[in-house]
């Protein structure tokens, strides 16, 4: 583990301890100074209380009256407690995973819309520059309302009236 690590590990700890402190000071009883409590107070897991600071935890709630939980309770109860947070773990994960493969579905159907569309932009060019170098005229007509794009119309070179005299 790293020195910062460490420094952090104890500040939490630091942390914990000082607000174990205020909540045993105003608990009258063992049921209102529970590991729950505090860790909820502190905003971290029971599993992660027990880990820090365990010991003075169970020093400072013996003082108080009250049932006093056995260890092979205490510990069914962080089991119990365990055993849900992994689930709910898992089950984050779960969701995790199936909204990325949603995810990424949608970006390869995107990815294939316009490649498709890309297709056949090329294929109108293609046959656009063939027209032009035919001797056809290439006229932009603006896009109608709410389209991006405008569109390309090859016009022929011959005038209409020039083919009608050419008859």
């Amino acid at each position: 583990m790293s020195k910062s690590t460490n420094m952090s590990k104890a500040k939490r700890r630091a942390q914990l301890l000082e607000i174990m402190k205020d909540l045993h000071q105003q608990a009258q009883r063992q049921a209102d100074f529970t590991a729950e409590k505090v860790a909820q107070a502190a905003g971290i897991s029971t599993v992660w209380f027990y880990k820090l600071v365990r010991p003075e935890f169970q020093a400072l709630r013996a003082q108080l009256s009250g049932p006093r939980l056995l260890r092979d309770e205490e510990l069914a109860q962080l089991r119990h407690e365990n055993a849900e947070l992994k689930k709910r773990a898992q089950n984050l994960e779960s969701k995790l995973r199936t909204t990325s493969v949603d995810e990424l579905d949608e970006a390869i159907r995107e990815l294939e819309r316009y490649e498709k569309e890309n297709l056949q932009l090329r294929q109108q060019i293609a046959l656009l520059q063939k027209r032009l170098e035919e001797g056809g005229h290439v006229i932009i007509q603006p896009s109608s309302y709410g389209s991006t794009r405008s569109h390309l119309t090859v016009v022929s070179t011959a005038d209409p009236l020039e083919k009608q005299e050419s008859r």
